[in-house]
């Protein structure tokens, strides 16, 4: 499967351009692709949806404006990694343009001209499970409680509220996440950021 990906991405830079934009313009994964001195050349429509920053404000521009302070060096090592390896895959964190955070789980390919040459890298993004899910204000609130390991009682003594108005926000949140159990809608809220195990909210 990684070998076809490969090759499938090897093969873009002969596709004329106008024909590839319309194509990545259809796809639902966030695609980008940046030269080797990371300026953004395609910022495809499902970028602009999950990242908020639109095409116009991406294309020439560096990839910088969309990582935290805190993670350019490491995305100086993933670049170098790919330019060494051909690509790379991992976990990382972008900035929404509203200032946010996302977590992403992001596939790095290099791309050679006809000469063998690196031409520019391809990046493949997808937010990790638990982003995008639209929590009310008081949801929030009882999933990191419930990331914390706290039991509907507990929840309800500390929020001043009964134990089944808490029932019915655990079981939104569960719907929403699109998970059967606590446990599993603890663990995507600590994926998305959302929540920190084990760690009573304030």
């Amino acid at each position: 499967m990684r070998q076809q990906q490969e090759e499938t991405m090897s093969g873009l830079a002969a596709v004329p351009f106008e024909c590839l934009a319309g194509i990545l313009d259809v796809l639902h994964v966030a695609v980008a692709c940046m030269d080797l001195q990371g300026r953004v050349q395609v910022w495809n429509r499902t970028s602009e949806e999950l990242s908020g920053w639109s095409r116009e404000e991406m294309l020439g521009s560096t990839v910088d404006r969309v990582i935290p302070p805190g993670g350019r060096e490491k995305r100086k090592e993933v670049v170098a990694r790919t330019l060494a390896e051909g690509q790379a895959t991992g976990t990382y964190s972008r900035v929404r343009k509203d200032g946010s955070i996302l977590h992403i789980e992001m596939d790095m390919y290099l791309i050679r001209d006809k000469q063998g040459e690196p031409h520019c890298i391809v990046v493949l993004v997808e937010p990790l499970p638990g982003h995008g899910v639209c929590l009310t204000a008081r949801q929030k609130e009882v999933l990191r409680y419930v990331a914390s390991g706290w039991t509907n009682d507990e929840i309800a003594r500390k929020l001043v509220v009964s134990r089944r108005t808490v029932e019915r926000h655990v079981a939104a949140i569960l719907d929403k996440f699109g998970v059967e159990n606590r446990a599993a809608a603890a663990a995507l809220a600590v994926a998305a950021g959302l929540a920190h195990p084990r760690a009573a909210p304030v």
